[in-house]
């Protein structure tokens, strides 16, 4: 049976009433460096938050620093500020009454009026909580460890609850059923007997043949909130990754813009056998490209190889076509220190994925070598991120990672969707939404209904950037 849960959100930002008053503004510069030996548990926000400082100022200050999990006693150079006030005037003839909650870049279903202020949502996930031991705290967290699927399914439910606890603050009634899958086919069998059909959305099963096996007989909308493959099609399932052949036709069409303005390049194709499709489709646009293939028995790319191949006083251009993390950790860290004056070097890839965006690959790397990439989410710790990772670690006590920020975005936009225009197919004119770090632009395709919206990310010095939106600028 369904656990029905519903949760309430307290806002973090009060109203501001503004008529006329003067407002003292702040201008920061810094003055100074210090340094901060990292402590066990110690995060790029914490250290932050301590020095009053941002994220990105942390970054810039540290260039060798990872994008992930500080090394403990490490030390990282703090920037501190001075602040220069500079007072001016704002003459507000609006009273500003609304609650203040998170705001989100360019989206105008926060900003529309609800039609519906109630939702029945069921989530089937892999908890498989009938194999953790609750007898002891410490038990049960190192059982929580070992088992990625349950690890993955409480980060995106914990997503999901900040998502109730936000609209809760708006007014919205939310009934969430949380059903355990235990990520058993028969488990799911016994699962389909029960009636759905009163739910407005169905998100889950998260492996894709329980999905199938559960959405094979179900007339409800149903949501495949992490994976594309295997996924069988249906007109009321949700596909809510873009899909493979966008990203790598958007990559394409960058690499075919630059060739017509660089004529003369060198190229090197080095692919698994995982991507041949694409490996091909590199070598029909630069026939004489070297093509360097790896496979399970063979993942090191020699670096004399590759050396040897590069022109000088030109630009080479490497297409790195796998998702094998160790192989992008070595391939990155081997083209940054064949970098040089000489040697102008960019790394490109077709293939989406965030294991571009692992700890073993610092941003002072990928950013010398300007990689571009396709990724579903984009890296962002703006104001509105801030505001959301204080309220996780305030709700769950540890810091939301890429999943709990997905589960966030991903159910932000349908529920908003089904709340301003009462059906979610009446939403799909609408446009695209961003949110924290993911977007969405759903269109009903061939039997499923997609999401086509993506980044494409550029690396550039130490920032991540949406290589779209920078060359729209």
């Amino acid at each position: 049976m369904g656990v029905k849960d519903i949760f309430s959100f307290f806002v973090l930002l009060f109203s501001l009433f503004l008529n006329g008053q003067t407002i003292e503004e702040n201008e920061i510069q810094y003055d100074s460096i210090v340094s901060h030996e990292v402590q066990k548990k110690e995060t790029l926000f914490s250290i932050s938050k301590i020095y009053g400082i941002s994220v990105e100022d942390l970054l810039k200050a540290n260039p060798n620093i990872k994008t992930d999990k500080l090394k403990r006693k490490s030390i990282l150079n703090i920037p501190l500020k001075k602040v220069v006030k500079i007072a001016h005037v704002n003459d507000f003839k609006e009273e500003l009454d609304s609650v203040l909650v998170i705001t989100e870049k360019d989206n105008s279903l926060l900003s529309k009026k609800f039609k519906r202020k109630n939702l029945n949502i069921a989530l089937l996930a892999p908890l498989k909580l009938n194999s953790i031991i609750l007898d002891s705290v410490e038990l049960t967290r190192k059982n929580l460890s070992e088992l990625n699927l349950t690890t993955i399914s409480i980060n995106f439910l914990n997503g999901l609850k900040t998502t109730i606890k936000e609209l809760e603050e708006r007014g919205v009634k939310i009934d969430l059923s949380i059903y355990d899958t235990e990520n058993n086919i028969n488990k799911i069998k016994e699962l389909k007997v029960q009636d759905f059909s009163s739910y407005d959305l169905v998100i889950g099963p998260f492996i894709n043949r329980n999905f199938n096996e559960f959405a094979q007989d179900l007339d409800n909308l149903i949501v495949s909130p992490l994976v594309n493959n295997g996924i069988k099609l249906k007109n009321n399932v949700i596909r809510t990754i873009g899909p493979d052949t966008l990203k790598r036709k958007s990559i394409f069409k960058i690499i075919d813009d630059r060739i017509n303005e660089i004529e003369d390049q060198c190229a090197i194709i080095i692919s698994d056998l995982n991507n041949i499709s694409s490996a091909n489709k590199l070598l029909e646009k630069f026939p004489n490209a070297e093509h360097i293939k790896i496979d399970n028995e063979n993942l090191f790319v020699d670096p004399k190889i590759t050396d040897s191949l590069m022109g000088t006083n030109k630009q080479n251009w490497v297409f790195l076509e796998t998702s094998k993390s160790n192989v992008i950790s070595s391939v990155t860290s081997m083209l940054s220190s064949q970098k040089n004056n000489e040697r102008d070097i960019k790394l490109y890839s077709t293939v989406s994925g965030e294991n571009y965006e692992n700890p073993n690959s610092s941003l002072d790397k990928l950013g010398k070598i300007s990689f571009i990439y396709p990724s579903n989410s984009k890296p962002n710790y703006n104001n509105s991120f801030q505001i959301f990772y204080d309220s996780y670690i305030d709700m769950f006590g540890n810091e939301p990672d890429r999943i709990s920020v997905r589960a966030r975005d991903l159910t932000m936009d349908l529920f908003l969707r089904i709340l301003v225009y009462r059906r979610l197919e009446n939403s799909f004119n609408n446009g695209e939404t961003e949110y924290l770090q993911n977007k969405f632009n759903y269109v009903i395709g061939p039997n499923s209904i997609l999401n086509k919206s993506f980044f494409i990310l550029e690396h550039v010095d130490l920032e991540v950037l949406d290589y779209n939106s920078k060359n729209e600028d």
